[in-house]
């Protein structure tokens, strides 16, 4: 596997690609137009991007990427930002990285 993997909300997130796994779409959050965008944080960007994953049937999401922003003119002046590549990992591959990621 490469990239640092976590999971969250039954989501397995990998900061890198994993070869050979069936791919859905890319998957975006930007949290800067959102009431009390400078109070998120990365959860909230993973909680977002998980129920995007969990709507179109992934259960990982690839070359996660993530950060902030700071947007001029605006009340809220930080956001958080995510993206990444919906997948599908086969249920022994699920296991294999859910228990390495509980083993660390």
């Amino acid at each position: 596997m490469s990239g640092y993997s976590t999971i969250f909300e039954d989501i397995i997130f990998i900061e890198g690609i994993e070869p050979n796994l069936k791919t859905l779409e890319k998957i975006e959050c930007d949290l800067s137009f959102k009431i009390g965008a400078q109070l998120k944080n990365l959860n909230d960007v993973k909680r977002d991007l998980a129920t995007k994953a969990h709507n179109i049937g992934a259960n990982a999401i690839l070359d996660f990427k993530y950060g902030q922003k700071i947007r001029w003119l605006a009340i809220d002046d930080v956001a958080y930002y995510g993206s990444g590549i919906a997948a599908i990992l086969s249920p022994a591959k699920y296991m294999e990285i859910k228990e390495r990621i509980a083993n660390r």
